[in-house]
C-alpha cells in the first residue's frame, strides 16, 4: 500500500472516511479501511487493516498504523460514523485532525427518538448550510418546536455535522460518509475470502484501476482537470447577479434587481473568499465569485481554482507503481521458526441460522421409534402389558427386575 499512501500525501485532498465491515468468510473479523478522494472525485483507497472486532482498543491499533504511515497532513480531515469505538480511535491518536461525523447515520440515530416534519425540513438543511445565518435559521426552528430534541443532538452529536462549522483546509464538502461505503460495496463480494486471498484481491483490483486511470491523465492536458473546467463553465451561465462595485480585486456582488435590504456578498480575488464560504470550503469558485470573475476582461476561471484540482496533482496521485506478483503456488515459504494457528472462532451473538425444517418447509418428518416388546418381539407395547406372550416368560422378566 506504500503507493497508495505516497499518492495521497502527493496528489490527494487531506480528507480521510474512515468505516469498518464485516468479513464473513470462516474465521470472520472486521475490516478497517480509510479511503480519500482524488481531484477528480473518485474513490481513492489509503489503508486497510484486520481487527477480530470494533473495540476501542483495536481502534486505536489500527489509527496509530495509519498515523505511522501518512503522519499528520496539514488542514487533515477525518470522517466516521457515530460509533464510539471509531470515533475514541480518531480522538486518541489524531488529536489535532479535523472530525466529521457522518450526517446519514446521526439522523438515522436522531430518528430513533425524535421526528416530525419539521425535522425533515429543517435537519438536513441545517447540514448542507456553508452560512451561519441559514444554519442558524433552520437550528432555531427545530429548537423552538422541540428544545429537548436539540438538547440531545447537543449532548451526544459533538462532532462537525454541518458545513457551517467545517474548517477549510480539506476542500471536501461531503457531509456523509459515502466514500467508505462506495469501498464497502466494491468489496462485497470477496469479504468471504481467506485473509491472503482477500488482501492479494484488493492489489489486484487497484492495480487495474490505476492502470485505467494512469491512462486517463495522460490524456489530460491544460493546468486544470476538464470536468472541473466544464463545471465551471456551465455555472457561468444565465447568472442572475450584478456587479454593484469592484475595487482592487474586492467587490459587492448581489441579485439583479434586489432592493437596497438584498443580501450582499463580498468577494475578493487575491485571499481567493467569498462570505458565502462555499470558495474557501471547496476550492472551487462560488456563483458569487464566478460572476465577478466573468465580469473582468481577459479573466479565466481555471486562474481561480485550488491546485487541488489541477492535472499535475492528479497525476501525482497515480504516479506510483502497485506490484505485480505470480498467484499464491508461486509465494515463497515463510519460515518463522513457530507455527501460526488459525484464530479460535467465536460463537456469535443471537439465534443460530442452522435451524432444522420443518414437514412444511420441506423437511423431513421426524420419525418416532416404536418400542418392541422383549416377550413377544412385537412393537406398540411393554412387556408388563403383553398379551401374546407365554405367562412363564413374564413372570420369569418380573423376577429378574
Amino acid at each position: 500500500m506504500k503507493a497508495c499512501v505516497d499518492g495521497f500525501l502527493s496528489g490527494c485532498r487531506p480528507y480521510l472516511a474512515i468505516d469498518s465491515t464485516f468479513l464473513y468468510g470462516r474465521f470472520r473479523g472486521q475490516l478497517c479501511i480509510a479511503c480519500a478522494v482524488d481531484g477528480h472525485n473518485w474513490m481513492y483507497l489509503v489503508a486497510v487493516g484486520v481487527i477480530d472486532s470494533e473495540t476501542n482498543e483495536n481502534w486505536v491499533w489500527f489509527m496509530e498504523r495509519l498515523k505511522e504511515a501518512i503522519g499528520t497532513p496539514d488542514g487533515l480531515c477525518i470522517s466516521t460514523d457515530c460509533g464510539q469505538a471509531l470515533m475514541h480511535g480518531v480522538s486518541e491518536v489524531f488529536l489535532e485532525a479535523e472530525h466529521r461525523e457522518c450526517m446519514y447515520h446521526l439522523v438515522q440515530n436522531f430518528k430513533k427518538r425524535y421526528n416530525g416534519k419539521i425535522f425533515d425540513d429543517h435537519l438536513w438543511a441545517a447540514s448542507y448550510s456553508w452560512s451561519e445565518y441559514w444554519f442558524d435559521i433552520h437550528y432555531n426552528a427545530m429548537a423552538k418546536a422541540k428544545p429537548e430534541a436539540m438538547k440531545y443532538l447537543l449532548q451526544t452529536h459533538k462532532k462537525l455535522w454541518t458545513r457551517s462549522q467545517y474548517l477549510f483546509g480539506s476542500k471536501v464538502d461531503y457531509v456523509t460518509n459515502n466514500l467508505a461505503e462506495s469501498f464497502n460495496k466494491w468489496i462485497k463480494k470477496d469479504k468471504g475470502k481467506h485473509l491472503d486471498d482477500l488482501l492479494d484481491t484488493f492489489r489486484q483490483k487497484l492495480l487495474i484501476k490505476w492502470n485505467m486511470r494512469k491512462k486517463v491523465a495522460n490524456k489530460f492536458e491544460g493546468k486544470i482537470l476538464p470536468h472541473i473546467v466544464k463545471k465551471l463553465r456551465e455555472d457561468s451561465y444565465n447568472l442572475d447577479i450584478d456587479v454593484i462595485t469592484e475595487s482592487d480585486g474586492v467587490a459587492e456582488v448581489c441579485a439583479k434587481g434586489s432592493s437596497d435590504n438584498a443580501f450582499r456578498f463580498v468577494v475578493n480575488l487575491r485571499q481567493r473568499t467569498c462570505v458565502c464560504r462555499v470558495w474557501q470550503g471547496t476550492g472551487l469558485p462560488c456563483r458569487h465569485a464566478i460572476a465577478y470573475i466573468t465580469s473582468i476582461p481577459g479573466a479565466k476561471l481555471e486562474d481561480y481554482v485550488d491546485d487541488c484540482y489541477s492535472v499535475e496533482k492528479f497525476r501525482a496521485a497515480y504516479g506510483g507503481v502497485i506490484p505485480s506478483i505470480p498467484d499464491k503456488s508461486m509465494w515463497p515459504k515463510a519460515t518463522h521458526g513457530f507455527f501460526m494457528h488459525p484464530p479460535l472462532l467465536k460463537s456469535t451473538a443471537g439465534r443460530s441460522k442452522n435451524r432444522h425444517k420443518g414437514a412444511l418447509e420441506g423437511g423431513s418428518r421426524k420419525k418416532i421409534k416404536r418400542h418392541e416388546c422383549p416377550i413377544c418381539h412385537q412393537l406398540g407395547h411393554h412387556w408388563y402389558t403383553c398379551k401374546n406372550g407365554d405367562p412363564a416368560d413374564i413372570a420369569a422378566v418380573e423376577q429378574q427386575r
